[in-house]
């Protein structure tokens, strides 16, 4: 593989998001010939022209708004990396990106045990359903529900406990109890976003001739376990999801059966977030918290 010469890489990348070779040069503390210069280089490099120039602005030719796109990561990941660098033993915050309902049922009772082996530590919590980019957008860490595969990531098992159906004790006052698990079909079915938890629990007990994506969906796991509670139909969770909702009988496990699933929630960071060692510490508390409970 053939690197471009870096300096000239550079002053392309400044110049074109800036949109000036003079905004790059003063950027680059040199001088506008030198960024022209080292332009011209990259262009006899590749052999493609980057640039139209005109005495009164500077266009990126299409090949170079192509190039401009496809390095701007890279240089991205580079200041990312160095920002860490640089900040490794004083940053004192971490970023964390999960779902609400993760954040709601497992991370926020677990994280005042961090807080206080950390005073002055800051964790900010960002809470959504979309799949982040990590470097972009600031995140030290975020927390996936899926089987482990995220490329150019490090991924780590957290939560990887069984399935349960579980449901509020009400839900089954004026009935009789449930006799066996194709009677779970019989009440509403509540379900989060990604709707084949139940499909998956009903085929592995050998019944696959019930439906089972039937009843109300939830964004997530918390919208899921407050129904149960409220006793709107029976939802299938981990149970390190629901474990003090056990405790307390806000919900029982009319069956006693629990099913392993074949994916799980991950710990996933870039692995530049380990720079700091405020990160690395936030990594390993979370990591023995989740192997404890397990």
């Amino acid at each position: 593989m053939k690197m471009p010469p870096l300096h000239a890489l550079m002053c392309f990348e400044s110049a074109a998001r800036l949109m000036s070779i003079k905004a790059a040069a003063e950027e680059l503390c040199v001088t506008s010939s030198a960024v022209s210069q080292q332009i011209a280089k990259l262009e006899n490099f590749t052999s493609t022209r980057l640039f139209i120039r005109s005495p009164r602005r500077l266009e990126l030719t299409i090949e170079g708004r192509i190039y401009m796109r496809a390095i701007r990561p890279a240089f991205s990941q580079i200041a990312e990396a160095t920002q860490r660098l640089m900040n490794e033993g004083k940053a004192n915050k971490v970023t964390v990106s999960c779902t609400s309902g993760f954040a709601i049922q497992w991370l926020l009772p677990r994280l005042p045990a961090f807080e206080k082996a950390n005073p002055g530590v800051e964790v900010q919590i960002s809470t959504t359903n979309r799949q982040v980019d990590l470097l972009s957008e600031g995140i030290d860490f975020a927390i996936r529900h899926g089987a482990g595969n995220y490329p150019g990531l490090t991924s780590e098992v957290l939560v990887n406990d069984n399935l349960l159906p579980v449901c509020s004790p009400r839900l089954l006052a004026a009935e009789s109890e449930l006799s066996g698990p194709r009677d779970v079909a019989k009440y509403p079915l509540l379900h989060d976003e990604h709707r084949l938890d139940w499909a998956l629990w009903f085929h592995t007990l050998g019944i696959d001739d019930v439906k089972s994506d039937t009843g109300p969906i939830f964004i997530d796991s918390n919208g899921v376990i407050e129904a149960a509670i409220a006793g709107r139909g029976i939802a299938l969770v981990r149970r390190a999801l629901v474990r003090e909702e056990l405790r307390s009988g806000l919900l029982i496990n009319p069956l006693k059966i629990s099913l392993h699933s074949p994916i799980a929630y991950y710990l996933v960071y870039e692995e530049s977030a380990l720079l700091q060692k405020i990160s690395r510490r936030f990594r390993d508390w979370i990591s023995a918290a989740a192997a404890t409970e397990e």
